[in-house]
């Protein structure tokens, strides 16, 4: 479980080295233009590490399992009751599991639980949660590659976890980066839920499938995948749910649940959060719509597998991208 820091690709490259000169499977390029090396690397200089001195790595001492509740609580304004403590912590971290805390200048910053599951006959990592300080973004990316690599070490295949389908960024930044599936609906997966971010609509859930070994994740991995341009994909896939704008928020003007080709599109809010500050009503009646949706072509076999979001008109539109007859991982 070597640590590592996360340097600035300007000073990493001052320091003499390139990504080619590191094993890929301990070196990611994040989008947001940091590089993750192992501290094991001799050559880094003192600047590249006093400049961004950011350390992801399992959480050890009793100091550091209270820095993970207390950051919980700074990321999600969870109440008391919903943070998970300390002592549970350390036993997912101590029989198989992962608890990976990001630190920038000894401040934990970012967070990631998970641990062993078994789900329809696989054993697997299950991740439970994974959140980052606002300011600290791109961090997410690098949590999620060191738990892909500690699933690996134990010789998994598939990582799950489940997230809001109406959460555009989430969903975006789980199938477009990170390479996902999903084809299961939970509808109020967790009953109410108090904190902020999920306060006011049904807590339904997708449950997604990250087979770590597939071709699709290595290219994400790696950075070689190339994501589609959504006018090209506009042109070869028919769309679900015909939307409108109306006073600045979209709505749905029809639903079509009979359509038959190999590839659909799912159109979802830009953002579901502004919506329900300005309209819960209609931000619900997303919530409805997009479960008759999913649930209907999750039945017949469609499966999400991409998310597609750009600007177009001066807006940003978001559409899940759904394919029928193949599977992320054929051979499960």
């Amino acid at each position: 479980h070597t640590p590592f820091v996360i340097v600035p690709e300007r000073v990493y490259k001052g320091c003499g080295f390139t990504s080619a000169g590191i094993d890929c499977d301990r070196a990611h390029l994040s989008f947001n233009q940091y590089v993750i090396v192992p501290t094991t690397i001799q050559k880094l200089h003192k600047t590249a590490l006093h400049t961004s001195p950011m350390i992801i790595r399992q959480l050890e001492t009793p100091e550091d399992y209270e820095a993970c509740e207390n950051t919980m609580k700074e990321i999600w304004a969870f109440d008391e009751r919903d943070i998970i403590p300390a002592h549970v912590l350390k036993a997912i971290n101590d029989q198989g599991g992962l608890v990976l805390g990001a630190f920038n200048h000894n401040k934990m910053v970012g967070v990631l639980v998970g641990f062993l599951a078994h789900y329809e006959g696989i054993l697997h990592h299950h991740s439970h949660i994974t959140g980052v300080l606002q300011k600290y973004n791109g961090v997410g990316y690098q949590l999620k590659q060191k738990q892909r690599e500690f699933a690996l070490s134990q010789g998994l295949d598939l990582v799950t976890w489940t997230f809001d389908p109406l959460q555009s960024s989430n969903a975006y930044f789980n199938l477009a980066k990170l390479g996902v599936t999903c084809s299961t609906y939970y509808r109020d997966y967790y009953g109410e839920m108090r904190d902020q971010l999920n306060a006011g609509l049904n807590s339904d859930r997708v449950l997604v499938e990250w087979w770590i070994k597939s071709p699709e994740v290595i290219a994400r991995t790696n950075g070689t995948f190339q994501q589609p341009k959504l006018d090209k994909i506009l042109s070869e896939a028919e769309i679900v749910n015909k939307t409108k704008k109306v006073k600045n928020l979209r709505k749905n003007v029809s639903l079509n649940l009979n359509l038959d080709t190999k590839r659909i599109l799912i159109e979802i809010p830009s953002d579901i959060n502004v919506m329900k500050e300005k309209n819960i009503k209609l931000a619900c009646a997303w919530r409805e719509e997009t479960r008759t949706m999913f649930e209907t072509y999750f039945s017949r076999g469609y499966t999400a597998y991409n998310v597609i979001s750009e600007i177009t008109k001066g807006e940003r539109r978001s559409y899940y991208l759904l394919r029928r007859g193949d599977h992320e991982n054929p051979d499960h």
